[in-house]
């Protein structure tokens, strides 16, 4: 991939924000909650998940290495296996919210391939 390729790639990754307000929360407390998480115990997992997020979406433009895109991707699986057994109907949702985890999956293994090989 070209340098401007990676770039352009390494942007599209960094998200996060979402998750900290934008979305609303009782819906994120709804969706929680089906996974058997409730009062604080579900608002220190939204939070904790959103701000790891945050924190990924930063290393992903400061300080990209092949550890990140690995730990991404573990990440991206572990999220995508608790929607699978929690929330299934996700899978078949017209809008994709589990399904567009392959081509994310699929660019991480890209920028992983690519990155320096020190990382």
């Amino acid at each position: 991939m070209r340098a401007n390729d990676l770039k352009l790639a390494r942007y599209t990754l960094a998200t996060g924000v979402l998750s900290l307000g934008i979305f609303p929360q009782q819906e994120s407390l709804a969706l929680l909650a089906q996974v058997g998480l409730y009062g604080t115990v579900a608002l220190i997992a939204l939070y904790g998940a959103a701000t790891l997020d945050v924190v990924l979406g930063l290393a992903t433009l400061l300080c990209p290495s092949r550890m990140l895109w690995r730990v991404q991707a573990v990440l991206v699986l572990g999220y995508s296996v608790i929607i699978a057994i929690f929330l299934p109907e996700y899978w078949l949702h017209p809008f994709g919210p589990v399904l567009k985890n392959l081509p994310i999956l699929y660019l991480l293994w890209l920028l992983h391939g690519n990155e320096e090989r020190h990382s």
